[in-house]
């Protein structure tokens, strides 16, 4: 008898010590007794029976699940692959244990369906600019579906947009085109502000004699740098070289005109020569001819 007792006592001792459980901190546990619902069970230390009840242990921290690579046809039919994350959390293990199956699994499906609804309504452009506004957009309706479930989506990224190689070489195009332009436009900008600059130098200078003297020697010191030598007339000021240049100019003008009346004056003193030449000799031939006939009368 007192074997059969000690062989029970035993059993029930192994029997009790199988139903301990340690529940940690970040865990929230439920006891089942007969299927049946009974209560939660606070972090530590617990007890339950083995066949009679049952607890179910549900981790309540942050997960994060990878939504592997979703083939998408945008708004404007463009081939996407979205590669996107999601980060969410148990908030009532009660709804998450009773209310569905398998609350990951039906929380990622519903998070890919979403997915594909709402970048199939976005256009390629909004989809690349606006990439945080489409996750909170997924992230909201998400959200809708699983709190009846006792989750909290905490957040949605879009990790990775894969475009078709086609594609990709019409955006570099389009991005090369842009810097075009923006370089084209600043560099008009700067012309026009650079052109406004100089032309207030030069008002500047035009006012000041002094001024516009040292710009020159500026200048020539600036040609000189170099291997081939470049001398200018640069001792005088700009207007009187220019007066300078005027004189000379008259003067020259004033010295050519009595050479061209010289000139002239032994033009006409040449013709006149020559025409008294001409003269000479025509009064020659005629006495010729006149002694030539008195030769022929007085041989006759």
């Amino acid at each position: 008898m007192s074997l059969i007792l000690t062989v029970l006592g035993l059993f029930a001792a192994l029997y009790l010590l199988s139903g301990l459980r340690q529940i940690n901190q970040w865990e929230a546990a439920l006891r089942f007794t007969l299927g049946k619902l009974t209560g939660r069970v606070s972090p530590g230390v617990t007890l339950f029976l083995p066949g009679i009840q049952e607890l179910r242990r549900i981790d309540t921290r942050m997960k994060n699940r990878d939504l592997l690579q979703q083939m998408v046809i945008t708004r404007d039919n463009v081939t996407t692959m979205v590669d996107a994350v999601v980060y969410y959390r148990v908030v009532d293990p009660e709804k998450a244990t009773l209310a569905v199956e398998n609350y990951e699994t039906a929380m990622k499906d519903r998070a890919k369906v979403v997915l594909r609804d709402v970048v199939g309504e976005t256009r390629l452009d909004e989809l690349l600019a606006h990439r945080e506004e489409v996750a909170a957009k997924v992230r909201a309706q998400v959200e809708a579906v699983a709190a009846a479930w006792g989750l909290h989506v905490e957040m949605i990224g879009l990790q990775d947009i894969a475009l078709p190689p086609q594609m990709q070489e019409v955006l570099a195009k389009g991005a090369i085109a842009e810097r075009d332009r923006r370089y084209v436009v600043i560099k008009s900008e700067a012309d026009v502000e650079s052109a406004k600059n100089f032309a207030e130098a030069a008002g500047i200078l035009a006012r000041s004699p002094g001024a516009m003297e040292l710009r020159r020697f500026e200048a020539l010191a600036n040609l000189s740098q170099g291997n081939t030598k470049v001398i200018f007339d640069l001792a005088k000021p700009y207007d009187d070289v220019r007066h300078a240049a005027v004189a000379m100019a008259e003067a020259a003008a004033t010295e050519a005109k009595p050479v061209r009346v010289q000139q002239g004056q032994r033009a006409v003193d040449a013709e006149a020569q020559r025409e008294a030449e001409a003269a000479l000799e025509e009064e020659a031939a005629i006495e010729e001819q006149r002694t030539a006939r008195r030769g022929r009368m007085g041989g006759a």
